[in-house]
């Protein structure tokens, strides 16, 4: 049996998990996955609250092409 010794001051919490390396980084990316995921949740609610705010005021308009949300003349070819 092999046996490593480890320093304690590299164990601050009082407590050492080792896992595979290969489980580690899939910890790591899920968890980049979720702050990114959190993030987007983050900025759908604020576009519903100002939606919502926007629509209360009546300041929300119907656009029938890509052009009138840009304000530019509709052409047609």
């Amino acid at each position: 049996m092999t046996t490593i010794t480890i320093p304690e001051k590299l164990i601050k919490e009082k407590e050492l998990i080792i896992i595979p390396r290969k489980k580690y980084e899939e910890f790591i990316n899920l968890e980049k996955l979720l702050k990114s995921r959190i993030a987007e949740e983050r900025d759908t609610d604020e576009a519903i609250r100002i939606f919502k705010k926007e629509q209360r005021e009546n300041k929300l308009k119907i656009a029938y092409n890509f052009s009138e949300i840009l304000g530019r003349p509709a052409t047609r070819k």
